[in-house]
């Protein structure tokens, strides 16, 4: 029977490849020894088995110190693993994943929605990377066969806050790309929602969490400048360029939503449609449309009261 998380996974590992982990690290120095580590450290990373990685790491610290610090450090916790390389500290790692904690528990508290990884069980990947400059912002990563990853840089290799100097929302992105873990919309030639929904979950999510005084969010400061409320006040204004007018168009009509339903009536219809299997699946990413988003959030315990309404702003232009 298929494992149905990845501590079970991990505990149906053969014992010969444990023994052959074991023998691995206790090897004699070799041109080859090296390479194999990390190889080893990338496949218990791969499952979530953080005594095995710590092990090949140690091994590595002495026989390959620059491919060790390559190879990074690494935490788990119970909805994802938080990775930090190019010289992250442990401290900034830490600092990031408990931030990370708070946005994950902020879409479940607002949205009610748990349901990120594109394989059930399988557990989020936040690469943290630090960079002397951060000039790409946060991003999704769905490339991965087996695991939804999020790309993190970062500036500061002992904490985290945001914005940076430059103002660059490491909060905001990190709300943001969760969007697009949770749902991404058209398929890959047709961005349905013009990159509108991943904003729309980030500025909710920044205004909200800002509200609580998250201890983990105590170093960011992204809601005087990335909230719905200033959303909102920004909808007031048309936008002129044709690609911006797409996205204020789907922005708008998930802000008439918002108010109209809430955001757990919103965050029901996004995991129904997830629970039966609606929508196009690319490397196991969920592709939803808009139409079967409508006929969701009609069927939701306040969609129902609301039905005239949700068409009426699903038709709206």
């Amino acid at each position: 029977p298929a494992a149905k998380s990845e501590e079970e996974l991990a505990k149906k590992l053969p014992a010969s490849a444990a023994k052959a982990l074991a023998e691995l690290v206790k090897s004699k120095e070799a041109p080859g020894l090296a390479p194999a580590l990390v190889v080893a450290g990338e496949a218990a990373l791969d499952l979530d088995r953080m005594d095995d990685f710590e092990s090949v790491r140690a091994r590595l610290v002495q026989v390959a110190p620059e491919q060790a610090k390559a190879l990074g450090l690494a935490l788990s916790r119970p909805r994802f693993v938080a990775r930090g390389t190019d010289r992250v500290e442990s401290a900034a790692l830490k600092a990031l994943a408990d931030a990370f904690d708070a946005v994950l528990d902020g879409y479940a508290d607002v949205f009610g929605i748990t349901s990120f990884s594109k394989v059930p069980g399988k557990k989020l990947r936040l690469r943290a990377h630090l960079v002397p400059e951060i000039t790409k912002p946060p991003h999704f990563a769905p490339e991965f066969p087996w695991h939804s990853e999020i790309d993190f840089p970062v500036i500061d290799a002992k904490g985290f806050a945001s914005p940076t100097d430059k103002g660059q929302f490491l909060f905001y992105g990190l709300c943001h790309e969760l969007g697009h873990v949770v749902a991404m919309w058209g398929d890959t030639r047709d961005e349905e929602d013009h990159h509108a929904w991943a904003h729309y979950t980030g500025v909710v999510l920044v205004e909200e969490l800002s509200k609580k005084k998250v201890a983990a969010l105590e170093g960011a400061r992204d809601v005087r400048w990335r909230s719905l409320s200033l959303e909102r006040k920004a909808l007031e204004k048309d936008e002129t360029d044709e690609s911006a007018k797409a996205r204020q168009k789907v922005l708008r009509k998930l802000v008439a939503l918002h108010d109209l339903v809430g955001p757990k009536a919103i965050g029901a219809a996004v995991e129904a449609m997830s629970a039966a299997g609606k929508g196009t699946r690319v490397n196991r990413v969920r592709y939803y449309r808009f139409a079967e988003f409508e006929k969701a959030l009609m069927a939701t315990d306040a969609g129902k009261k609301k039905v005239k309404e949700i068409g009426g702003v699903f038709a709206g232009g």
